[in-house]
């Protein structure tokens, strides 16, 4: 990396302050928001977050070997301990320590020759990014964005992570409203974009399915002309997504009018096979990922391998070597009991993908499902919580564990379907689930361990773990 200081102060539009006598720094050869990673010639940006504020540390970054720092012009909060280092080093005044370092990654972005293909949907996401990761790479040197890395923090150091010889890059693109897709966009430059489902998620804050659409569009919109736009063939609101789209688009699903199309799906417990259709070419791929949700990942990655040039055969190899990412419907060996960790977060369309897994991954075991609420549903948050209770009752569980204030209501749903009484429990917390879990759980049960991200699910099977030996797969 070479970044001019001053090119970096007009992409910013900061205020350059040095110490009396001080030299300018004409460049930086490096970036990064940890201090402990500082290095000769870097620059160094203080972001505020929840539990620590960069500020405090910019003495160390200098110490390390950094030549400017991008502070903030307003001070902290009251009693945080930080101030604007002032006159004793070298910083860059912004508004926005964030803004600027999202900035700063598009400058980055632009000094380099990299394809960037963006990923984005409402579930999904980091399963697709790493099977398209694995589908290029069998011809590219490819990067991806770190797993979770989808927001504006993550996209910019994913971006200021790159080099000049990658040539193509995965980048995970998430959103909490309208707008910060095509933020993203506008820093990363996509030249492929895809969009895996449209689901219930964010329903709080966008308040329908079709402004989830409209939000996941911003990607597909901000495709250059000789791009590639990637729909689902089989969701409904396809055509919202690509109403202002410049670029081709294609189309992956199972119906026959998609462009890149899984046929004969063969699931078991050890993953999937299908046959696959792309670019006029038939063939036979095996995935190690179990579920019929994953073959429509699945699709996603053949679509851009596809988009970029690759054939069947390349295509099928990067599939055959992907696995499954940590806390995403992994499974693990705890003793002689199977658990299913995808612990990351929850939706009403993931939660019927794990039902579907524990179907495949243990269709002769006892099953205990321990579910977390969902998170960010808004109004009718209810009754998709009681529509997930009702799909769980029909797994006929031996234990439906639910955990949080709203979770009550997946015990609603499955009592509606015949759950009985005795099968069912509530946990207001994760401290109070752990030990109803322990008492359920028995030698050989299949358990599934899932929630919202904000209810923290992995403390429940960290507590199921406690004390017991994790055996290899």
């Amino acid at each position: 990396m070479h970044l001019a200081v001053r090119d970096i102060v007009s992409a910013t539009g900061g205020r350059l302050v040095l110490p009396p006598g001080a030299p300018v720094p004409t460049a930086v050869c490096g970036v990064t928001t940890d201090s402990r990673k500082a290095a000769p010639g870097y620059l160094f940006v203080a972001l505020r977050g929840p539990n620590a504020d960069g500020h405090l540390f910019v003495g160390d970054a200098l110490a390390r070997g950094a030549v400017l720092s991008v502070v903030a012009a307003e001070p902290a909060a009251a009693g945080s301990g930080a101030a604007l280092p002032g006159a004793a080093s070298p910083a860059l005044v912004v508004a926005d320590p964030l803004r600027a370092l999202g900035a700063i990654a598009a400058l980055h972005r632009r000094t380099l020759p990299v394809t960037v293909v963006g990923i984005t949907g409402s579930v999904g996401k980091t399963t697709t990014v790493g099977l398209c990761a694995e589908v290029l790479a069998v011809r590219f040197n490819a990067a991806r964005s770190a797993e979770s890395w989808n927001a504006e923090l993550g996209v910019a150091l994913a971006l200021l992570g790159l080099d000049q010889g990658v040539e193509v890059a995965v980048i995970e693109m998430a959103m909490r409203g309208l707008g910060q897709i095509r933020e993203l966009v506008e820093m990363a430059l996509p030249r492929i974009g895809a969009v895996t489902t449209i689901g219930d998620t964010h329903l709080e804050l966008l308040g329908t399915r079709e402004n989830i659409a409209a939000a996941k569009a911003e990607l597909l919109e901000g495709l250059p002309a000789d791009g590639t736009a990637i729909v689902n063939a089989d969701e409904p609101l396809t055509e919202r997504l690509v109403r202002a789209v410049q670029c081709p688009v294609v189309r992956f699903g199972f119906s026959p009018e998609a462009d890149v199309r899984a046929t004969e799906i063969r699931c078991t417990p050890d993953g999937c096979a299908f046959v696959l259709e792309v670019g006029g070419q038939q063939g036979e791929v095996t995935l190690s990922l179990p579920g019929t949700h994953q073959v429509r990942n699945a699709l996603v990655a053949a679509a851009v391998g596809h988009a970029l040039g690759l054939g069947l055969r390349e295509i099928a190899a990067g599939l055959a070597r992907a696995r499954q990412a940590k806390m995403r419907q992994e499974i693990i060996h705890l003793g002689e009991m199977l658990v299913v960790d995808d612990t990351y977060n929850a939706s009403p369309q993931s939660m019927q993908a794990a039902f579907d897994v524990i179907v495949l991954a243990g269709p002769a075991r006892r099953r205990v499902l321990a579910l977390g609420e969902m998170l960010e549903l808004g109004p009718d948050s209810q009754e998709f919580h009681r529509r997930v209770g009702r799909q769980a009752a029909e797994l006929l569980p031996a234990l439906l564990l639910a955990v949080g204030p709203n979770a009550r209501w997946y015990l609603g749903g499955a009592a509606d379907a015949g759950l009985a009484p005795g099968a069912a429990a509530w946990a207001r917390t994760t401290d109070e689930a752990i030990p109803l879990l322990r008492r359920a759980v028995r030698p050989g049960d299949i358990v599934l361990i899932k929630g919202s991200r904000g209810i923290e699910m992995e403390r429940v099977l960290e507590g199921l773990r406690a004390g017991m030996e994790v055996l290899s797969p």
